[in-house]
């Protein structure tokens, strides 16, 4: 693609002795190629040559760009390497480098990568030995012959981790003859079907569903770690003899010599002791609440209850011990040939043979960039890999044989020898110890940044074509492109559009392309000028990832544990006691056993299991259990359904009034607003691009637009509201944006100021840092026209603020506005267009729920084209603390020190202040006045602070690009959900962020602790663990839109039942009759349950129990069987019989059945007086149907479906399709009874 761009170097008298020399494998040095020159010339070499490349450049950043640069421009597969993660300690760290990292080696191996880039820091990490790589790879096609167990074995060596379900990459799990597995390399995960030995079919499949997408006749399985041993006993001996070589570590350091702890610190652990101390009172006011709790439990069932219990600590000596035994065990894990999770810092011991990345391409020249920052990036390198060592060493975590982990630069320099290496150099500032055996010149020189100015471009357009020059414009894409071209045209420069270029350049031509690309360049001697999108337009074009379309999982479910806390539809809040199997004259079924106050039972078929939901509700306190058989819980849904009524009919109320008011009507998009939109650096995700059209059309309308747009913080809200305001500024309208605090409204104005540089957009802003004789200015000129966007607090909402022509108010967080500021807001919406922003993601089925009341738009696309937070989950360490700070500090960030406990942050600010004494500490949390609160945030927004130490109030708080390490104090504290928003604080720039969430060193945790914080470190791939953090923050969010008195209905009956309600309630205000659903008991003695062989994992059986309940016809019958034939194989005749129950259950149940039961006489349906349809129409229906079907008139009534002597399988099957035959007419005659009705 593109290769005719290259035909620009043909006749350079340079060029052709640079390629003499690569083929004679000598080493030369090639000056005076400008930044932006450096990708293309490397694509060059790679199409000219024929040979794979790689290119070494001084940073990951750079690196990164230079194989997006020569992706774009030339189609060729170039990928950047990252640096492997060092990290001495066994802290839980995220995967997500890790995977890249298989990714790009198992390319480079199968010989399918041309362009591999480096950094300077990546050249020196050890990789595994190319062709033991290679060998470790499995390719599998149909028909191939290979056992799964020995596979599944073969997968285990590879570095996978066997697991009950695949949910990420690196694991793998069996279920009978299915085999599926998450290779690194691969974007979707594998499922393989064997018959005996052989593959049957090779299916990629979706990790989120567990549903197949697409058939593959063959796939490589790549290992999913990096060291893979040569002969496991002998590299688990090396490993025990580099363990018990620590104690030649403890002479080397000193204790005196901690790395980076001042002398005058106190033991970390007496600081800790005496925070503890200081916070007793306030815990052990905690320790009671929640005691108070279980101990009433324990009362009503008459067991002891609770003692105090003692903080859980390991002595010194206890910790050395198992210490040593985790060493042993790793050890005896490698003798087994398993892989461990600290092989990456053994990889010179495991694998002594190990060898460079760039041993991985066959025969490559080697392109190094900027050769004299090679020399010191790798110094520096070492330099900070040696003190962590040391500082680890220190702590127990270090050992002598890990200082040679790393490659040396004179180890780099032997690796150059016999290769051809080019390096790109100024020539004047050093070659790195490079002995290159000529120089080369080239001319090259960047191009001046055009900002969307067209005379200027045009000027030098015409310039360079009076120099003979081919003249190539990267557009970025196809809709830019085709707008310059007519630009162009109108300026009278006449250009050509085209998808690619593959034939020769010709001097004087101007080429238009769609690629984006860093930077341009211009070389005179070549004849050629490039300018980039990035040169045109001020930034460079960025393609939207696009999301796959995963289905939804029930998640509700995929964490229900015995003790967790469930709600039955009809019977209230019980306590879950796991899933038993009752035996009952001969006839096995599967049950949900529920506890219920006073110790009652309640067993629940599986065919019911959809009444069942998993309580989810506040956070931090147990919900209220229900006796069964009581009036209780439809007391408490009463309340609740009261208080939603009142809410669904004000809103159809306020929805129905606007819809009678007229508003202003908006014209449609004008060349202006595209070029705006063109101006936004990325392509929009389809969730934006939808809201964007939905705001546009409701503006566009006569009626007054009131929309509230919901996404997560980062999700791209901003952007969608700016287009909304620019298309009302275009039409003569002012507009108001509002924002709960001076800080957001600080942020709005940079975000403005960016977004609409270069247009005739006046705006201000009207805070407390605005003086009174400024604001009275800002009111005159806003009440005179002369400002079209004003951004604000609630100042703006004050009588004296006079707009002359308000057209589109855009209200940010209007939940934090106080109950006065929220009138005035009503207020203006009567009159304009409203667009309300909330960062509180809404769940997809509230929001269905709410559709016609509300105005809803959602972002659900998560931002990805940041780069991914590195997580570490590590015990609380103060030299690692100080390590980190000092680390951000010196590459220009900022910290967070997140410490939740106000009693005792003055002690914790000391701390950090002798810890790291240079550091400029900032202290936040909520107990501080408002205005010194937004004043300290505000600094260190400003950069006046390098750590803020601060509370969870940096939830919703500012965005600060530069901080970009977080560091948790005590985590296990924290729920998942809060984890998760707070983390994303951090890497909100294409910057590497890091998060440390410590945990005390000694301290036992609790299982939910345990399991919570392995969670966190799956946060950055959309798996399990995300769902159920944003599930979390949904079910908080669901208050904050509905408003705050709801919060107390939502913790009393739960989420999915809160849902159902408003539902119910919603229907009811719209006029929609709602019928509860009716409990439809099902009596046939077939064995209907899951087989522990068919479906192995007890979480994975309760899931597919309640899919399966949810049946309602024979489609979503199909597609439960398909699924399950899917995911586990062949159907045994238990789970047939349960899904012909469940799908049986769902047709009764809307004829208005309760209770059906088989006797020798046939089937018989008991029907229920309140919920069975009209008697003539169901009466008519059965005769219709079938001359079996008969009526008894005694009360209560019933069908009976006549046939003698039937089996229960016969009585299943003719019931399905005769009841369904029935339901069917029965419904077409209600139809046409309606008809007649209106016609009448």
């Amino acid at each position: 693609m593109n290769e005719g761009l290259f035909s620009a170097y043909s006749a350079l008298p340079q060029w052709k002795e640079l390629l003499a020399r690569v083929k004679a494998r000598s080493c030369v040095a090639v000056g005076g190629l400008s930044e932006g020159e450096r990708p293309f010339f490397t694509a060059a070499v790679a199409h000219r040559t024929g040979r794979p490349v790689v290119l070494i450049s001084p940073t990951e950043l750079t690196a990164q760009k230079q194989a997006q640069d020569i992706t774009r421009l030339t189609g060729e597969s170039a990928a950047m390497l990252p640096t492997r993660d060092v990290q001495f300690s066994r802290a839980a760290a995220s995967q997500e480098s890790t995977w890249q990292r298989l990714g790009v080696l198992e390319e480079a191996a199968a010989g399918r990568l041309r362009i591999l880039c480096l950094s300077a820091e990546g050249a020196l990490d050890r990789c595994c030995p190319v062709e033991r790589f290679r060998s470790a790879s499995l390719s599998l096609n149909e028909s191939q012959t290979i056992s799964p167990t020995r596979l599944v074995d073969r997968l285990v060596q590879n570095g996978y981790e066997r697991v009950p379900m695949v949910e990420g990459k690196g694991q793998c799990a069996i279920r009978g003859d299915i085999l599926d597995v998450f290779p690194p390399n691969e974007t979707d995960a594998i499922r393989i079907e064997f018959f005996g030995d052989e593959v049957d079919t090779i299916r990629r499949f979706d990790c989120i569903s567990q549903r197949s997408i697409a058939r593959v006749k063959e796939v490589r399985l790549g290992p999913a770690t990096e060291c893979i041993p040569d002969h496991a006993s002998a590299a688990a001996d090396r490993l025990e003899a580099a363990y018990r070589a620590v104690a030649s570590v403890a002479v080397l350091i000193s204790p005196s010599s901690e790395a980076g702890i001042p002398t005058e610190l106190s033991a970390t652990d007496s600081f800790l002791a005496a925070l503890d101390q200081l916070d007793e009172e306030n815990e052990a006011v905690k320790e009671m609440a929640a005691t108070a709790i279980l101990d009433a439990d324990a009362k009503a069932k008459g067991k002891p209850t609770h003692a105090p219990r003692p903080v859980d600590t390991l002595s010194a000596e206890q910790e050395r011990e198992a210490q040593l035994k985790r060493h042993l065990d790793d050890v005896q894990r490698v003798r087994d040939g398993h892989p461990i999770r600290t092989a990456p810092m053994w990889m010179n011991v495991l694998c002594p043979d190990a060898c460079f990345a760039t041993d991985y391409l066959t025969d490559p020249i080697v392109l190094v960039d900027q050769p004299d920052q090679l020399q010191i990036r790798v110094k520096t390198k070492r330099d900070a890999f040696l003190e962590e060592w040391q500082e680890a060493a220190r702590r127990g975590d270090g050992f002598d044989a890990q200082r040679n982990l790393l490659y040396t630069y004179d180890d780099l320099l032997a690796s150059f020898a016999h290769r051809s290496v080019t390096a790109l150099s100024d020539l004047t500032r050093g070659l790195g110890r490079l002995n290159p055996e000529a120089a080369l010149t080239w001319q090259s020189e960047p191009v001046m940044p055009y900002q969307s100015r067209l005379e200027p471009l045009c000027k030098d357009i015409a310039g360079w074509k009076e120099q003979g020059m081919a003249i190539v414009l990267l557009t970025g894409g196809e809709a830019r492109g085709r707008r310059l071209l007519r630009s162009l045209a109108e300026q009278g420069t006449p250009a050509t559009y085209a998808e690619t270029l593959d034939g020769n350049l010709i001097a004087g031509e101007v080429i238009l392309l769609p690629v984006s690309f860093s930077k341009g360049f211009r070389n005179t001697e070549a004849g050629l000028c490039l300018v980039a999108d990035s040169d045109l337009f001020g930034t460079s074009y960025q393609r939207a990832k696009k999301r796959q379309n995963a289905g939804e999982r029930i998640a509700s479910f995929t964490d229900l544990k015995p003790g967790d806390f469930v709600v039955h539809d009809i019977h209230g809040v019980g306590i879950f006691d796991g899933v038993v199997q009752l035996n009952t004259e001969g006839v096995t079924r599967d049950y949900l056993l529920i506890r219920y106050l006073g110790n009652d039972k309640l067993y629940v078929p599986t065919d019911q299991f959809d009444r069942v939901q998993k309580f989810i509700g506040a956070e931090h306190s147990a919900p209220k259990l229900n006796r069964l058989g009581g009036g209780e819980w439809e007391r408490q849904k009463s309340k609740v359904k009261a208080g939603l009524k009142k809410l669904a009919f004000d809103l159809a109320e306020l929805y129905a009034a606007r819809q009678r008011t007229p508003g202003y009507a908006f014209s449609h998009e004008t060349p202006w607003q595209r070029e705006f939109e063109d101006m936004f650096p990325y392509e929009l995700t389809a969730d934006q691009q939808q809201c964007v059209e939905q705001i546009f059309a409701d503006m566009e309308s006569p009626r007054n637009m009131d929309r509230l747009l919901c996404g997560d913080v980062g999700y791209g809200k901003t952007e969608v509201a700016l287009r909304a305001a620019f298309k009302a500024v275009l039409d003569g309208k002012q507009v108001a944006i509002l924002a709960p605090t001076t800080i957001l409204v600080q942020q709005h104005l940079n975000t403005v100021k960016k977004r609409f540089a270069g247009f005739p957009v006046t705006f201000d802003m009207l805070s407390r840092f605005r003086s009174p004789k400024e604001q009275k200015e800002i009111i005159q000129r806003l009440k005179d026209g002369k400002i079209d966007l004003l951004i604000g607090t609630h100042r703006i909402l004050a009588k004296d603020v006079q707009f002359r022509n308000l057209g589109l108010l855009i209200v940010d967080e209007e939940q934090r506005f106080g109950v006065n500021h929220k009138e005035a807001i009503k207020h203006i919406k009567t009159t304009v267009d409203v667009l309300t922003l909330s960062a509180t993601p809404i769940p997809r089925t509230l929001h269905m729920s709410m559709v016609g009341i509300r105005d809803m738009s959602i972002l659900e696309t998560p931002p990805e084209e940041r780069m991914p937070v590195k997580t570490y989950v590590a015990p609380y360490d103060e030299a690692m603390i100080a390590e980190a700070i000092r680390r951000e500090i010196n590459r220009g960030g900022q910290v967070y020190f997140l410490y939740n406990r106000v009693r005792t942050i003055g002690q914790m600010f000391d701390r950090l202040k002798t810890l790291v004494p240079e550091a400029r500490i900032g202290v936040a949390h909520g107990q501080m006045r408002e205005n010194a609160l937004e004043d300290v945030m505000l600094d260190f927004y400003a950069g006046a602070f390098d750590v803020l130490l601060c509370t969870t109030i940096i939830e919703s708080g500012l965005d600060v690009p530069e901080a970009n390490t977080l560091i948790v104090f005590d985590a296990d504290r924290f729920g998942l959900s809060q984890l998760y928003q707070i983390r994303g604080r951090v890497g909100r720039s294409n910057r590497q962020a890091y998060a440390y969430f410590t945990i005390r060193r000694d301290k036992l945790l609790s299982e939910t602790a345990e399991k919570r914080l392995s969670a966190i470190r799956e946060f950055t791939e959309f798996g399990a663990g995300y769902r159920i953090a944003m599930r979390d923050l949904e079910i908080r969010g669901a208050g904050d839109v509905l408003g705050p008195e709801q919060h107390g209905h939502l913790s009393t009956v739960g989420y999915d039942m809160y849902v159902k309600l408003i539902e119910q309630a919603v229907g009811e205000a719209q006029g929609r009759e709602e019928i509860p659903e009716l409990d439809t008991r099902v009596e046939l003695a077939v064995n209907a349950f899951l087989p522990a062989d068919f479906v192995p994992d007890e979480k994975m059986r309760i899931e597919i129990y309640k899919r399966i309940a949810m049946i309602e016809d024979q489609t979503s019958r199909m597609d439960i069987e398909e699924e399950l034939i899917d995911r586990f194989g062949d159907i045994p005749e238990p789970v047939k019989n349960l899904i012909s129950i469940a799908q049986l259950r769902a047709v009764t149940r809307k004829l208005g059945v309760n209770h059906l039961f088989l006797r020798p006489d046939g089937l018989h349906l008991r029907l229920d007086n309140q919920y069975m349809p009209d008697p003539i129409i169901l009466y008519t229906a059965a005769a219709d149907t079938d001359p079996r079907l008969v009526f008894s008139l005694r009360q209560p009534p019933e069908m009976l479906l006549r046939q003698a002597d039937m089996s229960a399988e016969t009585a299943m099957a003719l019931g399905i399709d005769l009841l369904t035959k029935m339901h069917n007419h029965a419904r077409e005659l209600t139809e046409q009874k309606k008809a007649e009705q209106q016609t009448l």
